[in-house]
């Protein structure tokens, strides 16, 4: 399995959730001006999701078009095939999720019930 960090792959999450809602794969999915894979490519020390898309023609075959680059942090740089507004809405999604999930409770701060003579 690809390793990045947990909010990259929140957000690459969103974009299979996509491709599944409109192609039932994993990694295909279809844009404004055509049909699109993406492919994964090599793991980033940083936590960088990077890789590959390519377009499908008609015929079946399918043509490098462009890549995306997905952030450690979440933020979605480069991911060609996808508009402004999926990015932003695969980003808040992802960002909601990994509060519901990962972020701890505020620390409650016990009151002092002892008098403190002074």
């Amino acid at each position: 399995m690809y390793k990045c960090s947990v909010k990259a792959q929140l957000v690459m999450d969103q974009v299979r959730s996509r491709c599944q809602s409109d192609t039932q794969t994993n990694n295909k999915w279809t844009g404004r001006s055509g049909n699109y894979m993406y492919i994964m490519g090599r793991e980033n020390a940083d936590g960088k999701a990077t890789g590959v898309v390519h377009k499908i023609a008609e015929d079946g075959s399918h043509k490098l078009c462009g890549s995306f680059k997905i952030m450690s942090d979440g933020i979605i740089t480069r991911f060609t095939g996808l508009s402004k507004a999926d990015w932003n809405s695969f980003m808040s999604s992802a960002e909601t999720e990994y509060k519901a999930k990962y972020s701890e409770p505020a620390p409650v701060e016990e009151t002092a019930t002892q008098k403190v003579a002074v």
